[in-house]
């Protein structure tokens, strides 16, 4: 009878151990993904503000071009420069065939 109580103990203290292993093992799955996950999330976070930079730098861009001076050479041209050292030639709004 003693000896059959111990075993019956020793079952128990092994299934319990093997439950707690069992559950360690969950946690460091858990925190193996939650590493990963965090790594992806900083990779992601900077690309988004490298994108944003690159959108920022964009439209400061097309505000500077959009901002420029035009100055129309000749009212009868059709055409008109603008007013930078470049002088590229751009379509002009104001001069309308008459």
């Amino acid at each position: 009878r003693r000896l059959t109580g111990g075993i019956v103990w020793i079952s128990v203290f092994a299934v319990l151990l093997t439950g707690i292993v069992a559950l360690n093992v969950a946690v460091l799955r858990t925190n193996m993904t939650v590493n990963r996950l965090d790594k992806q999330e900083l990779q992601i976070r900077a690309e988004n503000q490298a994108l944003a930079s690159q959108v920022s730098s964009a439209i400061s861009a097309s505000r500077a071009v959009s901002s420029r001076s035009r100055v129309c050479a000749e009212p009868s041209r059709r055409s008109c420069k603008l007013a930078t050292a470049a002088a590229t030639e751009i379509a002009c709004p104001l001069n309308v065939p008459t």
